[in-house]
């Protein structure tokens, strides 16, 4: 089956843009597509350019034309809701980092199963197995979520050039544990560079609890899980702050601290990753290795030569969240789930919405890479461009490489590895807290009070831990482990 659904996908990426389908007959559908940026809006009269492109190309291909609504990820999804309540036409839209179940629940999403025979039937195809376990309740599907990276080892990016220097060798780093000699050797070095990054200090957590270990979070965030996890071993739901693994954890990101390797003001710095990284001042930080070559995009974004090292195999957890659905009040969904298939199958659309228009906005060189054309600095200073947003929508795999990314045979190894990704015997359990809402924010608040503190080693770990699950077990803890168990046991009992 993988092999199949790999096959199909590297038809498509060879073909480039999908042949057009015959428009179907009768008047032509209209819908709204609502999409998120990280990049800069752009002005309306180029939002309207790529809009027309998009829509002298659907018209023809699927008999449809998108309006583009546009929102920074910052914004999205406190303006789709609005949308929504207000019975504003949005006819595909994302639960970007928000639960699936609450639209599902209340009836907002589209029961798309059915479309799945025909609209969507090219998606299905490439798709990667049981991607749709986290839009699916009860055996119906409810929407997709994006195709991005199915692989993800841990791993730790670091300054190839101290490295190198000092005379490090980095094969000798298998665990985060092993980079306590490296940081060492560094900060003996260098006494006043910062050693470890804290922006990216819950990639650590992730890494090593849901990646070394197995722990699955459940649906929640596995750097700070509201209410329980199981390991993969034992389907009982415990509280991961009790757990001798994360007090373990705890204390060497406490004995990093103590030993200069975070800053001082670790905790509570505003400074960014890439104003810490082009500084010249960090040695590097903790990330996923979904890219093999992300330390090349560091180094050519941030002015100074990085490499990276794996610390840990790739696990997919469980998670019902980032689904693309179709509002079940439009008026054309037929039309809404054809677009949405183009997301997933059609490099044209996908790159339109990414880099914008070609020769206008990028230009591709020889190497194949997708680069800013002349007279512009780089692909973020153009009039239009979406590249930092290019995994957030449809299918990865469709958007062009860009300069210290992959192409060709390196790219389809790299797929290939990607329909290979280890899921979470828990993979697609969805969470449903919404009858212990307010436990569920009060516990929320009280571990993003502690959490970074704790990530970067800045606080007594027996004493913060002690402190903090009295404090969540007198909100409900108790009771949301309990709801999350029967819920699990429930799940597990309709797999078999």
């Amino acid at each position: 089956m993988k092999k199949s659904r790999i096959a199909a996908l590297t038809a498509v990426l060879m073909a480039g843009a999908m042949a057009p389908m015959a428009a179907a007959e009768g008047d032509v559908e209209e819908i709204v597509f609502a999409y998120m940026t990280q990049n800069n809006i752009p002005e309306a009269s180029e939002l309207q350019r790529i809009e027309d492109l998009i829509n002298e190309y659907t018209v023809e291909k699927i008999n449809t034309k998108v309006d583009l609504v546009l929102f920074s990820n910052a914004d999205y999804m406190n303006q789709v809701n609005l949308m929504l309540a207000s019975g504003e036409q949005v006819d595909l839209f994302k639960a970007q980092g928000t639960s699936n179940l609450p639209y599902i629940q209340d009836g907002t999403a589209l029961d798309i199963t059915d479309y799945f025979e025909d609209e969507l039937k090219e998606t299905k195809e490439i798709i990667y197995d049981g991607m749709l376990n986290p839009t699916t309740v009860d055996g119906r599907v409810y929407g997709i979520i994006s195709m991005g990276s199915n692989y993800v080892p841990g791993g730790f990016i670091y300054r190839s050039d101290i490295v190198e220097e000092l005379g490090i060798d980095m094969s000798q780093v298998k665990t985060p544990m092993d980079m306590t000699a490296v940081f060492a050797a560094v900060k003996e070095a260098y006494p006043d560079m910062i050693i470890i990054d804290p922006n990216r200090a819950n990639a650590l957590l992730e890494n090593y609890l849901g990646k070394m270990l197995g722990i699955d979070p459940l649906s929640d965030n596995i750097a700070y899980p509201i209410a329980g996890v199981a390991y993969q071993d034992d389907p009982t739901v415990v509280n991961l702050f009790e757990t001798d693994d994360f007090k373990e954890l705890c204390n060497l990101t406490r004995s990093w601290y103590e030993a200069g390797y975070y800053a001082s003001d670790a905790a509570t710095t505003t400074a960014t990753m890439a104003e810490l990284l082009m500084s010249g001042n960090c040695f590097g930080t903790f990330c996923g290795l979904g890219n093999p070559k992300i330390a090349s995009q560091y180094t050519n974004n941030y002015g100074h030569p990085f490499d990276n090292v794996q610390i840990a195999e790739s696990m997919v957890w469980a998670g019902s969240s980032d689904g693309w659905m179709v509002n079940s009040m439009s008026e054309a969904p037929s039309a809404a789930c054809k677009f949405l298939n183009l997301l997933y199958t059609d490099s044209y659309v996908d790159n339109l919405l990414i880099f914008g228009e070609e020769g206008v906005d990028y230009v591709m060189n020889e190497e194949g890479f997708a680069v800013a054309p002349e007279g512009y600095t780089d692909l973020n200073s153009v009039k239009y461009t979406n590249n930092m947003d290019y995994f957030y929508w449809g299918n990865k795999w469709l958007a062009h490489p860009v300069p210290g990314g992959e192409s060709g045979d390196a790219l389809k190894a790299t797929m290939e590895r990607n329909y290979a990704g280890e899921h979470s015997r828990y993979y697609g359990f969805p969470f449903d807290y919404s009858s212990l809402q307010a436990e569920y924010t009060a516990c929320t608040n009280i571990v993003n009070e502690y959490k970074k503190a704790l990530w970067v080693g800045a606080v007594d770990v027996d004493e913060t831990l002690e402190e903090m699950n009295k404090r969540l077990y007198a909100a409900g803890l108790d009771k949301l482990l309990a709801l999350k168990q029967d819920q699990l046991d429930a799940w597990l009992a309709s797999q078999s």
